[in-house]
């Protein structure tokens, strides 16, 4: 029977029809995965918008019998409640409770998740008993309420064990972003020891680097202005976006309601990306494109006289805003005036059919191949006469603040529609270019001539002959664009809403007028405060200052830095006294002085370039002190943070406004600052 038995073990290697083969792989083989690091998203600038972040979740161990467990749970629960955003009383209810119940440990759910490193040291540090910590990744937003509709977010997959992106270019270029796993196997003996040449190992792919064309200042300016429209007119909702007029490049994109994806503040407001998802009745801003067609096919002359006020159409009267009209008027008038019957008389000129490939040439009615796959189409509504008149003024049918950016490229670059873009480069573990973001002419849309003529009736919207819409004048740049003021559906009633001051409010601008470099589009839909301030004034609340802070901005970056003008050279001033700086740097350097001496001991950085209004940080032989951060902005304070070695906390978002101790004030091993930021330009 023994050599039966055997015999059997020998040919087929199973024991009760049980594989011995593969129960020894699994006793001896050991293989383990080796997660890779999700891809950070970028601004154009290189400064983190999305990265990867070490952080830990809290377990509280309840069991009497181990050696490490919740002695006090009134001690711990305090601890835990400076840490996690729950109250003390519930914290220690909970723990009360397991306690009771015999179990082993808890959690404390969605709050005893993503506990930074000093949270964790500070609870180690404590007397508190029974906490533990695992480890675990999630994903850092810096900024806070920054473009997140468009940077999206990613959370934690339980059943993946990894990161995943749930929205925007997180979602988009999730299968980029999140790498490939590696793994490890090999052989061990009965005693566990790695069998000699037996391990494999394939390590991880880290994800890719997704940069944009986002500025970081120009992002803040745009995120200031619509929290102050925000606050100011409670609306149902806002956009705001900035394009460079010559590239397509998106700058800045923003929208209320927004939401924190570091805080998950504002979460489920609005999943919609109104820049790409988002299609409207646009209102008069769409009038410039059936100028430019009219201008195209020879049909306008600003100086022929029409006569204002309505027009019948199939069965309806349709009317200009001022219902009675202005009387007998000039094109160019009635452009100023934003005059409803004047574009209809320019399609009947145009034709109908005609007029419609011209809108399907500036790209309405269909989507700028973006990188969202959700974007929308908006729709040209062409059934009948009556619905192609309505289009002429941008009613009835819908467009994308998208394709209102692309279609102004157009007008802006001799006839050329560029193609709007948001991403610059992608980059992979080894730093390679996988992708590269570039300027792109869509078509030829108008000749060169006709576009200059578009221009040239543009330029007379505002601070024209009629000094129509002054409001969006500026002191110190020459403004244009076109204003508009759309009717709203109602779902409900199948018409327009039709309560006082019920439009969508949007102004499509650019500056400056004889070479244009940005291009905004702002717009406000059914303020609830203040209303009558959309109809009087327009989006100039936010678009001014928008509009100003960030030509100034682009002024100081580019026409003052053009070539190698500006740019300092900063050697090693180490063992030289500080009033040898004032011979080495000019007047656009910030110095950063850390000590109360006259030697120089250190400084950062060393032998690099600095353009102008950059930082550079110097410590002193003499006892260290304080600088003043105040103009720094967010990455320059963290950084001189950490060249002084001092702790710092930080409020808001920009650049420093205030600091809780003053310059001057003698640092010791304790020393902690805050400071609070603000979106100012510092060099306003």
């Amino acid at each position: 029977m023994i050599i039966g038995q055997f015999t059997k073990l020998m040919i087929f290697q199973t024991i009760d029809e049980e594989d011995l083969i593969a129960r020894g792989q699994d006793k001896y083989a050991v293989s383990s995965i080796s997660e890779p690091e999700r891809g950070e998203i970028l601004d154009r600038e290189g400064n983190i918008l999305a990265a990867d972040m070490e952080a830990y979740r809290i377990a509280i161990i309840t069991d009497e019998n181990y050696p490490n467990h919740v002695s006090n749970p009134e001690e711990t629960a305090a601890l835990l409640s400076e840490v996690v955003d729950m109250d003390k009383a519930e914290i220690q209810k909970m723990i009360e409770k397991n306690i009771e119940k015999g179990q082993f440990q808890m959690e404390l759910g969605q709050a005893g998740r993503n506990i930074s490193y000093n949270d964790k040291k500070f609870l180690e540090e404590s007397e508190a008993t029974g906490i533990v910590f695992e480890p675990e990744t999630r994903r850092f937003y810096p900024n806070g309420k920054f473009a997140s509709h468009l940077i999206g977010f990613a959370e934690l997959n339980d059943e993946l064990g990894r990161l995943d992106g749930q929205l925007g270019f997180e979602r988009i270029y999730n299968d980029l972003l999140k790498g490939k796993p590696g793994s490890v196997d090999y052989a061990q003996d009965v005693w566990g020891y790695i069998v000699p040449n037996s391990d494999n190992v394939k390590p991880p792919v880290n994800g890719h680097d997704v940069k944009l064309t986002i500025d970081p200042n120009i992002q803040l300016y745009l995120e200031e202005t619509l929290n102050d429209m925000d606050d100011h007119f409670e609306p149902e909702e806002l956009i705001a976006v900035v394009a460079d007029a010559e590239t397509g490049e998106i700058l800045a994109s923003g929208q209320r309601p927004s939401f924190n994806p570091e805080t998950r503040e504002g979460f489920g407001n609005s999943w919609l990306n109104m820049l790409y998802e988002y299609s409207f009745e646009p209102g008069s801003t769409f009038k410039v494109f059936g100028l430019a067609a009219a201008i195209e096919e020879g049909v306008y002359d600003p100086d022929a006289v029409y006569t204002s006020g309505s027009m019948d159409v199939m069965d309806a009267t349709i009317y200009d805003w001022e219902t009675e009209g202005w009387g007998d008027i000039t094109y160019n008038e009635g452009m100023q005036y934003s005059s409803n019957v004047l574009m209809m008389i320019l399609q009947n000129k145009v034709g109908a059919d005609k007029m419609l490939d011209y809108y399907k040439d500036f790209g309405f009615g269909q989507t700028t191949d973006s990188e969202f796959p959700t974007e929308v189409t908006g729709q040209l509504a062409w059934d009948n006469e009556l619905q192609q008149k309505t289009t002429s003024f941008g009613q009835t049918s819908t467009v994308t603040p998208i394709q209102l950016i692309q279609g102004m490229t157009a007008l802006l670059n001799e006839g050329k529609m560029k193609k709007p873009y948001v991403v610059d480069e992608i980059t992979d573990d080894s730093g390679e270019v996988v992708y590269d973001g570039k300027e792109e002419t869509v078509r030829q849309v108008i000749s060169k001539e006709a576009a200059e003529k578009t221009m040239t009736e543009m330029n007379t919207l505002i601070d024209g002959s009629l000094d129509h819409n002054p409001q969006y004048k500026s002191d110190e740049y020459e403004v244009t664009g076109k204003s508009g003021t759309a009717q709203i559906y109602d779902p409900e009633t199948g018409g327009y809403m039709d309560g006082d001051y019920q439009f969508f409010t949007s102004f499509l601008g650019y500056a400056p007028k004889e070479d244009p470099e940005v291009i905004i589009y702002y717009g406000i839909k059914l303020a609830s405060k203040n209303k009558s301030e959309t109809w009087d004034n327009g989006v100039a609340r936010g678009f001014n200052p928008l509009m100003e802070r960030t030509l100034k901005y682009l002024e100081v970056s580019e026409a003052d830095v053009s070539g190698d003008q500006g740019i300092v050279e900063i050697g090693d001033y180490r063992g030289q006294k500080i009033d040898a700086l004032n011979d080495e740097l000019n007047d656009t350097i910030d110095v950063k002085i850390v000590g109360n001496g006259t030697e120089i001991t250190d400084h950062f950085p060393q032998d690099d370039r600095l353009l102008p209004y950059d930082s550079l940080f110097v410590k002193t032989d003499g006892d260290p002190t304080l600088p003043d951060f105040k103009g720094l902005s967010k990455r320059e304070a963290l950084l001189l943070a950490d060249f002084m070695e001092i702790n710092i906390t930080v409020e808001g978002e920009g650049y420093v406004k205030s600091q809780s101790q003053n310059a001057g004030t003698a640092v010791t091993e304790d020393t902690t600052v805050e400071i609070t930021l603000s979106s100012n330009d510092p060099n306003d």
